[in-house]
C-alpha cells in the first residue's frame, strides 16, 4: 500500500508570504491539507533587508501551518515572485556526427539543452526555468521531442527563466536559519498552473505554428497581478511559450489612494481593499466612508477612491492588451484569460479587462480536493501550485504511471542498443 507524503509550499511575496500544504498519494489523488499567509518582514524591493526577520516570518509562517494540520515537516518548495525574475530566449545548435547520420538519443537532448544554457547564462544568474520551446534536427525538421529521429545536428530554442543568485542564496539562507531545507526553487506565477490551469485549458502538444504565424492563438493566458508587478503568461500546446512582465501591481492603487486621499499607506491598503472598485456603477454611489485622519473622523466618499485608482487601472489595462498583441492573441483566444494574485479581486477588474481585451476573464479555481473551503483560490493557488511543482520534482512521481518511467527506461534500453550496435 503506498502512504501518502506531504509537500509544503512557500510563496515569498513582496507583501505577503504564505504556506500551503499538499497531501499526495499519487498523480491523480491529492487533496489541500492547509494553507495560512501573514504579513511579510524582513524583505523589500525583491532582497532581504533583514536576515532575522526573514528568518522569523517564515518560521512562524510555516511553524503555524504545520500545527494548524497537526504536521511535522522539513522541506518547502520556495517560490518567488515576478521582481526576482529575467526572461530571455535562447539556443544553440551542436553537431552529433562528421559524416553519417546518427539516432537522436537523451543525452544529445541533455547536451544540446546544457549548451544553449550555458551560453545564455550571465555570471550572477541562476537559471529557475528552462522551457526548450522546439528543437531543429539538421535545420530543417522542427520537432517537439527530437528522440529517436535521425540527424546531424541538433538545435534547440528555449525560453528561460532566470534569476540574481545571490538574492536567491540569501533567501534560502532565511528559510535555512528558519529550521526548513529547500530541494527547489520555483517562480510562483509559472507554478501556479499547475493548478490554475486545467487539462483542457492546457492543450496537447502538436507542431508548433509556422516562423512569423500565430496560428489561432490556442491556449491560455494566466495574469497574475501581484504587489509590485503583474505577470502574463502564454500557455500554448501544454508549454509556457511567452512571458511578460508589466510594472504595475497592487501597490500602485494603495499609493493612488494615499496621495489622492492624503492618507497613511496602511489605511490606503485597507480602504483598497475593502471599498474601491473599477466600474463606474460602482462610482454613482454617494455613499461616504469614515476613516480616522489624527484624532478625528472624516467622511470619504466612495466614487473618490475609485476616481483615484482609474489612471493606473487604464494604464494596466493598455499595458495587457499591448502584451496580447505582442503575444499575437489580441483578436483571438482559445480559453481567455485566467487572474490570480491579490490584486485581481478588485472589484470590477473582472469586468473591465474582460470589456478591453475583448476575451473572457475569470479569477482562477484550483483543481485539487479539499477537506475544507481555501478561500479565495485567486490569492492561493501560486503557493499549492509551488507544492504540486515540488511533487512533480520528486522520485514517487517519476516512478508514477504520470512519471513514465516504464517507458523512459525501454526508451533509454533502445537509445543504448542503437548507440552500441
Amino acid at each position: 500500500m503506498i502512504r501518502e507524503k506531504y509537500y509544503c509550499g512557500l510563496d515569498l511575496g513582496a507583501q505577503k508570504i504564505k504556506a500551503g500544504v499538499l497531501k499526495v498519494k499519487d498523480a491523480a489523488q491529492m487533496e489541500l491539507a492547509g494553507i495560512y499567509e501573514q504579513k511579510t518582514a524582513g524583505f523589500c524591493d525583491g532582497a532581504v533587508s533583514d536576515l532575522g526577520e526573514l528568518s522569523d516570518c517564515v518560521h512562524a509562517t510555516v511553524h503555524t501551518l504545520l500545527q494548524k494540520t497537526n504536521l511535522k515537516l522539513r522541506e518547502v518548495q520556495l517560490g518567488v515572485g515576478s521582481e526576482l525574475i529575467e526572461v530571455r530566449a535562447g539556443g544553440t545548435t551542436i553537431p552529433l556526427v562528421e559524416r553519417t547520420n546518427k539516432i537522436i538519443t537523451r543525452r544529445d537532448i541533455k547536451k544540446v539543452n546544457d549548451q544553449a544554457r550555458l551560453l545564455s547564462l550571465k555570471m550572477d544568474e541562476e537559471i529557475l526555468h528552462d522551457l526548450p520551446q522546439q528543437y531543429m534536427v539538421d535545420e530543417v525538421n522542427k520537432a517537439l521531442n527530437p528522440g529517436g529521429l535521425y540527424g546531424r545536428k541538433l538545435g534547440v530554442q528555449s525560453l528561460m527563466i532566470f534569476t540574481n543568485a545571490n538574492r536567491i542564496r540569501n533567501i534560502v539562507r532565511a528559510v535555512h536559519q528558519a529550521g526548513y531545507e529547500v530541494p527547489n526553487v520555483f517562480f510562483t506565477s509559472y507554478a501556479a498552473c499547475e493548478v490554475a490551469l486545467d487539462g483542457t485549458e492546457r492543450t496537447q502538444p502538436k507542431a508548433p505554428p509556422p516562423r512569423g504565424t500565430s496560428g489561432r492563438g490556442e491556449g491560455r493566458i494566466l495574469i497574475d497581478i501581484g504587489a509590485k508587478a503583474t505577470s502574463v503568461l502564454l500557455f500554448q500546446d501544454n508549454i509556457l511559450r511567452r512571458l511578460k512582465k508589466i510594472e504595475i501591481g497592487g501597490d500602485a492603487f494603495t499609493r493612488r489612494i494615499a496621495e489622492q486621499l492624503s492618507l497613511p499607506l496602511d489605511l490606503a491598503e485597507e480602504i483598497k481593499r475593502s471599498y474601491a472598485a473599477t466600474l463606474e456603477a460602482y462610482h454613482s454611489s454617494d455613499e461616504e466612508i469614515l476613516v480616522k485622519r489624527d484624532s478625528a473622523y472624516k467622511p470619504v466618499k466612495g466614487k473618490d477612491i475609485c476616481a483615484a485608482i482609474e489612471p493606473r487601472i487604464r494604464e494596466l489595462l493598455e499595458n495587457v492588451q499591448n502584451v496580447l498583441r505582442e503575444f499575437g492573441v489580441a483578436d483571438e483566444l482559445e480559453t481567455g484569460i485566467v487572474m490570480i494574485g491579490g490584486g485581481s479581486l478588485l472589484t470590477g477588474l473582472i469586468e473591465r479587462l474582460s470589456q478591453a481585451t475583448r476575451h473572457p476573464a475569470r479569477l482562477a479555481k484550483m483543481n485539487v480536493v479539499s477537506a475544507r473551503s481555501p478561500g479565495n483560490a485567486a490569492l492561493f493557488s501560486g503557493v499549492v501550485g509551488l507544492a504540486k511543482s515540488g511533487f512533480k520534482q520528486s522520485l514517487r512521481y517519476a516512478l508514477s504511471p504520470d512519471g513514465h518511467w516504464r517507458a523512459n527506461l525501454l526508451n533509454r534500453f533502445r537509445e543504448l542498443y542503437h548507440e552500441y550496435f
